[in-house]
């Protein structure tokens, strides 16, 4: 009986671990909650009679990668994925992405200046400081929706 006397206590131990963890992990996922999340949506003024901008960091929380394949926007006439190019004179410009950006398994990707964001065509005028919805579309038809506040710079 000597022996078992140290067993008790890890056990209990041990119990209350795995059940901490099972709460912990039924506490953090509901039923069809998305895993995409988005973080510091802006919406950049343009300077000269350009398109406004978006810009945001999206976060893949889950399992397998997620490809954005559009987005919406009650304020403009459409919403293209864009991303910043040099051409072969340093000129910069922006393309198209018509296949979409890919998000990796559990990681971010940053919508940034000089770099990938969204480009709200024919946008209605905006001011400063208003909150705009943006509505992400996925290739697997999931739709998430994030509020973008407008700023001039």
């Amino acid at each position: 009986m000597r022996g078992t006397q140290p067993v008790k206590p890890l056990l209990v131990a041990l119990a209350t671990l795995v059940l901490s963890a099972l709460v912990l992990v039924a506490g953090t996922a509901t039923a069809g909650e998305s895993e995409i999340r988005v973080f510091n949506g802006r919406v950049a003024l343009p300077i000269g009679s350009e398109d406004p901008s978006v810009y945001f960091v999206l976060r893949n929380g889950g399992e397998t990668t997620r490809t954005i394949v559009g987005a919406s926007c009650a304020c403009a006439e459409s919403v293209s994925i864009r991303r910043t190019a040099v051409n072969g004179e340093g000129q910069w410009s922006s393309e198209g992405m018509p296949g979409g950006m890919p998000v990796p398994a559990g990681g971010d990707v940053a919508f940034a200046p000089r770099g990938l964001f969204l480009r709200l065509m024919s946008a209605r005028a905006l001011g400063e400081d208003e909150t705009v919805e943006i509505v992400l579309e996925f290739a697997d038809g999931e739709k998430v929706p994030f509020e973008a506040s407008v700023s001039a710079d």
